[in-house]
């Protein structure tokens, strides 16, 4: 308003003397002009021409008047304006809050297909219930967000991957990809932003082939008798369990809110990799594993081959005994290095090193379970350790060193702890002391390693179990999988359920393309 004042001032100025001089022009007397003699072709009397300048004064005033009437009616939509701009920018802000919390939905999600349910083709969106004119607290406005699978033709050029065009691929996900849009609306204002996100997990994570697996080039395997007594307590079942009632953290650590499936597909008890252990050829990988569960007393026999169950490898029906051990070729040295790549690639997983010097161990609470142990190597390090849980899922990666002894343990479990996501221990031994409780997947990989149940220790483990060993000679006498629980227990049940929400760790979702509309 001061700078219109300044203008009008300006222009208004100059005009008002202008007009000021012709009014003293029209206000001063005529001069006297002598009389003289003309012919009759002459006009006696000049023209009156005063009244010329009030003419003229009128037409610069009334232009004037028409000059500042237009610059004060513009001027009058500049607030409009201004408040269209804060209106769109803050229904960008919106929409920009919309992917963020769009993020967090799809982190949570074990299955995007049902968030795709209803999709009506590959180039349109669909709205989940309960993703329209959302608002969340702080936030002026609203937003809506659509999703939809990366299967329409050109969407590679969104995605930078090849279109995910399997058989429903507007309602069938494969490839971990989808292509989110949210609008956000403030005061009538919308603004449109689109975004790819990717689960990582979806297709890097390797398929179990059964509850224990061995896929490595040693399948060493150990079960402690007491003489010719009984044996060690453990339990390993292909069955997919499942828990219906998990809809808190708690809940997934109780084992009697857990039921097996005995419907296909089931998986194995126990998987190697095909062919001949080297070092003890002619023998299987198979073979080997067998021998444990056929040497002993005919009572002990009985016993041992009584606690592993799954797919039976022939006809395929639920089983126990040996044929619910078998080889496979789902799950390699190969796969699982390729998945170990995968997780050590990504930027935001934390290595945690042990040494033969300082070797590491995680001691869990006397009372109760703790997801929070501490973690400590003798060294002076002494920290607290987040394991994760079912809502929160983490990924727990240790790393050892080289032992060609085959005795260095690279990780020892005290107390009763719990986690949940991916618990990796690599070129170490993984000996459990105490209590451990996991969902989702633990893998023992690497150099002269093996994972030792330990007498006294309770093990159980809801989704998939690992040891992968990748030297081929290592002396005999050192077990890929040790299973010492006279007194204890270790329990191995395959678990979908617990490996879908293994895949929603948080640091393996990517947003990336953004797009503003």
């Amino acid at each position: 308003m001061d700078a219109l004042l300044a203008v009008v001032f300006l222009i208004g100025l100059p005009v008002w003397l202008v007009v000021e001089q012709i009014l003293a022009l029209i206000r001063s007397p005529l001069p006297t002009v002598r009389p003289r003699h003309v012919t009759k072709r002459t006009l006696t009397q000049a023209l009156d021409e005063r009244g010329i300048a009030a003419v003229m004064s009128l037409i610069v005033i009334v232009g004037l008047s028409l000059f500042v009437s237009a610059f004060l009616a513009v001027s009058a939509f500049e607030p409009q304006i201004s408040q269209n701009l804060a209106d769109s920018t803050q229904a960008r802000y919106a929409a920009d809050a919309g992917i963020e919390w769009a993020f967090d939905q799809l982190v949570a999600a074990t299955s995007w297909n049902t968030l795709l349910t209803g999709a009506a083709g590959c180039s349109t969106g669909v709205t989940p219930a309960g993703w329209t004119n959302v608002t969340v607290p702080n936030l002026a406005g609203s937003f809506t967000v659509s999703l939809r699978n990366d299967c329409s033709a050109g969407d590679d050029a969104i995605t930078g991957v090849t279109v995910d065009n399997v058989t429903g691929t507007a309602t069938n996900d494969t490839n971990g990809i989808l292509i989110v849009t949210a609008t956000g609306s403030y005061q009538g204002a919308q603004k449109r932003i689109q975004v790819v996100l990717r689960r990582d997990l979806t297709t890097s994570a390797p398929d179990f082939p059964a509850a224990v697996n061995e896929p490595g080039v040693q399948s060493d395997t150990f079960i402690a008798c007491n003489g010719n007594g009984a044996c060690a307590n453990f339990a390993i079942d292909g069955r997919d369990y499942s828990c219906s009632t998990c809809t808190s953290d708690a809940a997934w650590y109780t084992s009697a809110n857990w039921s097996a499936s005995s419907a296909a597909p089931q998986k194995l008890g126990i998987a190697t990799q095909p062919g001949v252990q080297a070092n003890k050829s002619p023998t299987t990988y198979e073979q080997n594993v067998e021998s444990a569960f056929t040497s002993g007393t005919s009572g002990q026999v009985t016993e041992k081959q009584g606690k592993v169950a799954g797919r039976d490898q022939g006809t395929g029906v639920l089983a126990t005994g040996l044929t619910a051990i078998a080889s496979s070729t789902t799950l390699t040295p190969t796969t699982m290095q390729t998945f170990l790549a995968t997780l050590t690639a990504n930027p935001k997983t934390q290595i945690l090193q042990s040494t033969m010097a300082c070797p590491l161990q995680i001691t869990g609470g006397s009372g109760s379970p703790t997801s929070t142990p501490t973690l400590t190597n003798g060294c002076g390090l002494s920290q607290t350790l987040n394991l994760g849980t079912p809502s929160n899922p983490q990924l727990v990666y240790f790393r050892g060193e080289l032992d060609t002894s085959s005795n260095f343990t690279g990780l020892a479990v005290n107390g009763q702890i719990q986690g949940a996501g991916i618990l990796v221990v690599e070129d170490g031994d993984l000996k459990n002391y105490g209590t451990l409780n996991w969902q989702g997947a633990i893998l023992i990989t690497g150099r002269y390693v093996g994972t030792g149940f330990m007498n006294g220790s309770t093990t159980s483990i809801n989704g998939a179990f690992v040891s992968n060993e990748t030297i081929w000679n290592e002396t005999n006498g050192y077990y890929e999988v040790y299973l010492g629980t006279q007194t204890g227990s270790a329990t191995f049940h395959y678990s979908k359920q617990a490996l879908d929400m293994m895949k929603t760790i948080r640091s393996f979702h990517t947003v990336y393309g953004w797009r503003n509309f």
